[in-house]
């Protein structure tokens, strides 16, 4: 790529005065940049927002917040609202909070950890106790860790050593993906000297005996924490009581581009690692056991497979020295196998494919595992022997999800499992590990009338013919009259699915008769690996239409019309959102993008976006054949001049570093600059936040309340 810097021009931050406009926008400043790719010449006047240090910045996101404001206070039902909202929380999820502590607190862990918030401005902080103690102990105060008033430190991860009585904490500032860890001496309840910095979201810790082995990366340019990819993984052995910079190297990623990463961890007292093994100029993936102390570190590979796009081999169990494997090798759907630890590629087949979906393989017992399958919208375990031998069959309900279906303790009797939907939070079941029955142990108390909401579960045709799933939740009265308010969510990437997880406000969207469709689009994992590939790379464009395709099947099958849907994703899904959004405005009137990549050209420049899982997913620019095919569905690459675009809200943390809020802010200006003004295009800016959203109480109720107001809002949701 060619990059061409011309004269640049600035236009003041004014507000554009006319008459004929519903919304008047500022006018944004712009350079006259040009990228180059393959003799391509594509305009970017808005790359000056990739920087956010630039002084125009603070400005125009001012402005931005001042229309996002302002609309909210058209919104005569805003109390109300709230107010439900609240009391849906405090009756509903909040119980469920409670009864998984309880599950929790069943567990014979010498201590018990809660949290505990006095300041709705910051993330809580961590208490603990010994068990069977009445009173809490303050272990790590939040506040003692910000670097400044504004810093939005949070807890992302702890890991106990129980025998030792100590515990490493790990944190995050304002939601990036970079971390910092502290030491912890329960028994006293004092902070150690010991720190670890330049460790990252999918960083690791490890205990060995009072020790620890973790990986860290470089540090980060000064500035560039938000945009660039990290780099130069390494993993160390550090002793309690020294100096990070004196830590034992153990191991080094040899790529050291960051585009591929190792990753490692514990099970039944031994290390488990995966990495890539090149063999006579052959690249593959390798699984290992790691043989680790203060003195030494070395693998023993046990298996090598193809490093192929989309191909994966998890270790899930271990049985004295046999590994129990998820995979879809040679497996669309997946099958379990069994692998020798102390031998090269000695693998057998445990249970073969079937023509369901495997999702889950777990332990149950010290001579049990269970499978878990996904068929037509339900769950079904399949408990065998550890030789194969099926001994159950459990058929949970259509739009259930199970969750919890697992036992790690060999001396176990019992244990207890969950089921939740879309509606409805988790109820809990205990099953009786000898005879394997089960029964609830728990009364679901809700604030409504469970029976009277349903999960659907149909298929409807795509674009090229294929049948694609969908769970439609709504009351169970809905009428198919056409002018259901409905909302539309979806992900479809990296070959994952959304499954029925209960949400307070959604749940609270079905009550004032709203619908909630979420379609298995591929690209997503419903039907298998086979259907993830089938919406990856150059197939991107297939998810997106299977995606519009469900908005159509909504609208023929008198579920809602034009007027009465909302679409709304995060993350890809917000890609998704982008990409159905500026393809066929005409069939939405509203949409919510949460932390999406709208400008597909430049995604693979900053942080993860040209790490391997993004390249095979997305591809890169800088093949010709992938470039086209960015530029043809990028979201930021299709707003065309004087289009009427259905209303938007886009949400981004201010210090997201996965899906930096750049392309939220490109997105944005050049909607406000081409787009129709007849049509809202509004930004709710977390500040502190990063991809995962909201990191206290005070931005988690000003998320949820800006987005379902705006949702009751554009579909004229009635409330009282």
């Amino acid at each position: 790529m060619v990059r061409f810097f011309i004269i640049t021009f600035i236009l003041g931050a004014i507000t554009i005065a006319n008459a004929q406009k519903t919304y008047d926008y500022p006018v944004t400043s712009k350079d006259s940049i040009i990228d180059v790719y393959f003799n391509d010449k594509i305009s970017d006047p808005y790359q000056w927002m990739e920087n956010s240090e630039d002084v125009r910045l603070p400005d125009w996101l001012a402005e931005q917040t001042k229309i996002t404001d302002r609309h909210k206070k058209r919104y005569t039902k805003w109390w109300i609202l709230r107010n439900q909202i609240s009391t849906m929380y405090n009756s509903v999820r909040a119980k469920e909070l409670s009864s998984y502590r309880e599950k929790e607190d069943s567990l014979k862990s010498k201590y018990e950890f809660d949290f505990k918030n006095d300041n709705s401005s910051r993330a809580s902080d961590l208490v603990y106790k010994v068990r069977g103690q009445k009173n809490y102990r303050r272990l790590v105060k939040i506040k003692d860790f910000m670097i400044d008033k504004e810093d939005n430190v949070a807890i992302t991860n702890r890991y106990l050593n129980e025998d030792d009585n100590l515990i490493a904490v790990e944190i995050s500032h304002n939601g990036g993906d970079w971390r910092e860890v502290f030491f912890f001496n329960l028994l006293t309840g004092e902070q150690l000297i010991d720190k670890l910095s330049n460790l990252r979201v999918s960083s690791n810790i490890i205990w060995q005996g009072r020790d620890v082995i973790y990986d860290s990366y470089n540090k980060a340019e000064s500035g560039r924490e938000l945009l660039d990819k990290a780099k130069g993984q390494k993993l160390y052995y550090h002793k309690l009581g020294q100096n990070q910079s004196e830590d034992k190297l153990l191991y080094q990623n040899g790529d050291t581009s960051g585009t591929n990463s190792f990753s490692y961890f514990k099970l039944n007292d031994r290390l488990f690692f995966k990495h890539y093994y090149t063999v006579k100029g052959t690249i593959y993936r390798a699984l290992s056991v790691a043989n680790v102390n203060s003195e030494s570190f070395y693998l023993t590979n046990f298996l090598l497979y193809p490093n192929s796009p989309g191909l994966y081999v998890s270790i899930e169990e271990l049985f004295g020295n046999t590994v129990i494997l998820n995979t879809n090798w040679d497996a669309s759907n997946g099958r379990v196998l069994a692998a020798d630890i102390t031998a090269l590629n000695k693998v057998s087949e445990l249970v073969g494919e079937y023509d369901i979906l495997l999702s889950k393989v777990n332990k149950l017992g010290k001579d049990k595992i269970a499978c878990i399958y996904t068929d037509k919208g339900k769950n079904i375990a399949l408990i065998f022997n550890t030789t194969g031998e099926l001994l159950r069959k459990i058929n949970f309900p259509e739009g259930k999800q199970l969750n919890y279906f697992y036992e790690s303790e060999d001396s176990a009797t019992h244990t207890d499992f969950c089921v939740s939907s879309f509606f409805h939070p988790k109820i809990w079941y205990q099953l009786t590990l000898s005879d394997l029955t089960f029964k609830p142990i728990q009364v679901l108390s809700v604030p409504y009338k469970v029976e009277t909401l349903e999960t659907r579960y149909i298929n409807y045709k795509s674009k090229d013919g294929t049948e694609i799933p969908m769970y439609i939740s709504c009351l169970k009265d809905t009428k198919l009259d056409g002018s259901n308010p409905t909302l539309l969510r979806g992900y479809g990437g990296y070959g994952t699915t959304i499954v029925p997880s209960f949400d307070e406000s959604l749940t609270l969207w079905l009550l004032h008769g709203g619908i909630i469709a979420v379609p298995n689009v591929r690209g997503g994992g419903a039907k298998g690996s086979d259907w993830g590939l089938a919406g990856r790379r150059l197939n991107k464009q297939v998810a997106i239409d299977d995606f519009i395709a469900a908005a159509e099947y909504l609208i023929s099958e008198k579920y809602t019309n034009t007027n009465k849907l909302a679409i709304n994703g995060g993350s890809h899904g917000g890609l998704l959102v982008g990409a159905a959004y500026t393809q066929r405005p005409e069939l939405f009137k509203a949409a919510i993008a949460q932390a999406g990549a709208f400008d597909m050209l430049r995604f693979s420049e900053f942080t993860v976006g040209s790490v391997s899982t993004n390249i095979n997913e997305f591809g890169t620019p800088s093949i010709e054949e992938d470039y086209l095919n960015l530029k043809s569905y990028s979201p930021l690459h299709n707003i065309k001049e004087n289009v009427s675009y259905p209303n938007l809200m886009l949400i981004t943390g201010k210090n997201d570093d996965r899906v930096p809020p750049l392309h939220s802010y490109k997105f944005l200006a050049t909607l406000q600059e081409k787009g129709s003004d007849e049509s809202l295009y509004s930004l709710l800016l977390i500040d502190g936040a990063g991809h995962g959203g909201a990191l206290n109480n005070k931005d988690f109720e000003k998320l949820t309340l800006y987005k379902y107001a705006f949702l009751f809002d554009q579909l004229e949701v009635k409330i009282d």
